[in-house]
């Protein structure tokens, strides 16, 4: 845990490398100190080929949706979205188009969070 889904427009696909965001965000959830063992995190990078942003004028943008248990305070969501944010504005190069980059903090509620591993060979 946690489980964090990365999407973003297709129109702001050449202004990042996809693995280096991927490797970039699942280290600042890492560093954060809020999640152990490292192996919990699971991070998707997910592309959106039809959107609109507000008036459909040309922006694009970026949104990581994290999905922790239940249980963690304000503080503590507030400093990983803020933390997310900040690690993908880093890796977004300029280009024709405005970007938003978001982040928001979801529970998911214990009780009824089920998994299993199953263990490889």
């Amino acid at each position: 845990m946690p489980h964090l889904r990365i999407e973003y427009s297709a129109s702001v696909a050449g202004r990042f490398e996809p693995a280096t965001l991927v490797e970039a965000a699942c280290k600042t959830l890492l560093s954060s100190g809020v999640f152990s063992p490292a192996d919990s995190i699971k991070v998707r990078l997910i592309p959106v080929e039809h959107f609109r942003v507000g008036d459909g004028s040309d922006q694009g943008f970026i949104h990581a949706g994290l999905a922790l248990h239940s249980g963690r305070d304000e503080a503590t969501r507030k400093r990983l979205t803020g933390a997310l944010v900040d690690c993908i504005a880093a890796l977004v190069a300029p280009g024709p188009q405005p970007v938003q980059i978001t982040s928001e903090a979801r529970e998911m509620h214990r009780d009824t969070y089920s998994k299993r591993l199953i263990a490889g060979a």
